[in-house]
């Protein structure tokens, strides 16, 4: 559903299902923003975030989750999180994330 919105957005998008793929595609740049799931099949999204950071990446990062922690939330800003959404509020909040968190657009933008 975030994916189809997004695209609706202008944005084009590309859907992921690891932390090493994000990675890999982050390397080769041209990325905006990322959404990370907290609960990912292969990572916790906090854990991949850190990683990513550590790795020098810089690109904008929603966490998202359906888990309302304060913990977990003060965790994702730690790691360096732009912003921790409850997944019932992301639709929402979708236009105020892009207004924030990607540069201006001329063309599409990656997700």
């Amino acid at each position: 559903m975030v994916a189809a919105e997004l695209a609706d957005s202008g944005c084009e998008v590309r859907s992921l299902t690891n932390g090493l793929a994000l990675e890999e595609m982050l390397g080769e740049g041209g990325i905006d923003l990322v959404f990370l799931d907290v609960q990912m099949p292969d990572c916790d999204g906090i854990e991949c975030l850190r990683d990513l950071r550590a790795h020098g990446f810089t690109v904008p990062v929603v966490i998202f989750t359906s888990l309302n922690d304060p913990e977990r939330r003060r965790q994702a800003q730690e790691a360096g999180a732009d912003a921790y959404i409850l997944k019932h509020e992301l639709l929402d909040r979708l236009p105020e994330l892009l207004e924030r968190l990607l540069p201006r657009r001329t063309g599409n933008s990656s997700l």
